[in-house]
């Protein structure tokens, strides 16, 4: 247990030395739709689909994600910022700030980012697609156990109507299906998927950028710590 914990404790300093930061602010809303949400209980009106960003100050790996983004969010109990708020660049599994998701719930994301990310990130998507994409992701984020059976929109921690309280239509409910299906795929050859993390701003997901790989004691960490699990 020592050794586990020692190794626990190397990989926390190591990338905490390797987390970039960068300045990002809330530009307005891109393709999507305002639908009715029920979180834990919350029930409110918000917009589902693409979030614009600018992201600044980036330096040494960060600066390839300088200048302006579609992003999604995988924070439900903040809000965006229209003046530069300073962000953490992260692994997806560290999002959000307050809870993070963990492995899981992240090579899920990454499923559907596979399956339509790219599609759903367009500037000219469809406004079902750009909605249902938002919708898995806190579906994911909230509801998903590891299992498909526990991803359903309409029942659980998180879920969604039109805004007048009937279900949702028929083509976002088609694009869920396609990526709740996604999920169940092979997790080989994901995209990278990092996570913008802020204590005061709500927390986004952003494709396609690699966060620099861990030095040589992180790797060896994560070994020791692989095998104090086996032989427990």
């Amino acid at each position: 247990m020592k050794t586990i914990a020692a190794a626990i404790a190397t990989v926390a300093v190591a990338a905490s030395a390797n987390a970039g930061f960068v300045d990002m602010k809330f530009l307005g809303t891109g393709e999507g739709s305002n639908v009715k949400t029920t979180h834990f209980g919350d029930t409110r009106n918000v917009f589902a689909g693409q979030l614009r960003h600018r992201i600044t100050s980036g330096v040494g790996a960060e600066a390839a994600l300088n200048g302006d983004h579609r992003t999604f969010c995988a924070d439900f109990y903040q809000t965006v910022s229209s003046s530069y708020t300073p962000y953490e660049v992260v692994e997806a599994e560290l999002v959000s700030d307050t809870l993070p998701m963990g492995s899981i719930k992240a090579d899920a994301l990454r499923c559907i980012y596979t399956a339509s990310g790219s599609a759903a990130l367009e500037t000219n998507a469809s406004s079902s697609l750009a909605a249902a994409f938002q919708l898995a992701v806190w579906e994911i984020v909230t509801d998903f156990d590891g299992t498909i059976g526990s991803l359903d929109i309409t029942v659980g921690n998180f879920s969604a109507k039109k805004t007048d309280g009937n279900a949702l239509s028929t083509t976002i409910n088609n694009h869920l299906a396609a990526l709740f299906a996604a999920v169940a795929s092979s997790n080989e050859g994901l995209p990278n998927l990092v996570g913008l993390r802020s204590a005061s701003s709500q927390d986004q997901l952003i494709m396609g950028f690699s966060i620099p790989t861990p030095g040589t004691a992180v790797l060896a960490g994560l070994g020791i710590l692989c095998v104090g699990r086996r032989r427990r």
